[in-house]
């Protein structure tokens, strides 16, 4: 029997989804594919359409950092593709967990890691 689920979205609360979507789509190659209302208060970005981050807007004062784990296929292809696009990247490390990742953090504080199982 199949799984009743479909795929899932990464809910991250800001104060202007249009300004983290756009540093998103600019330095860590999301597409932006959906955008609600004007200005904007929801918006829906997509990495290869198998992650999926969305952007909501909150009013409220204090905003905790979300962290996100993506998991890659080759995590060296991911570190050098957000290095080619200048973004502040940590180095590849190989971890007590049995995964080799790096990690990014947003100019919000969000901390997104990449990372690859170790064989």
């Amino acid at each position: 029997m199949k799984a009743n689920i479909s795929h899932s979205a990464t809910i991250f609360p800001c104060h202007d989804p249009d300004e983290i979507a756009n540093w998103y789509h600019k330095n860590l190659g999301f597409t932006i594919s959906f955008r609600w209302e004007e200005p904007a208060s929801y918006v829906v970005t997509h990495k290869r359409e198998v992650v999926s981050i969305h952007f909501s807007k909150t009013d409220k004062e204090n905003l905790q950092p979300c962290l996100l784990y993506i998991f890659c296929h080759d995590v060296e292809a991911m570190h050098a593709e957000l290095k080619e696009n200048g973004v502040e990247i940590s180095e590849t490390q190989d971890q007590d967990y049995g995964m080799r990742d790096f990690d990014v953090v947003d100019p919000w504080g969000n901390r997104i890691t990449f990372g690859t199982g170790i064989e």
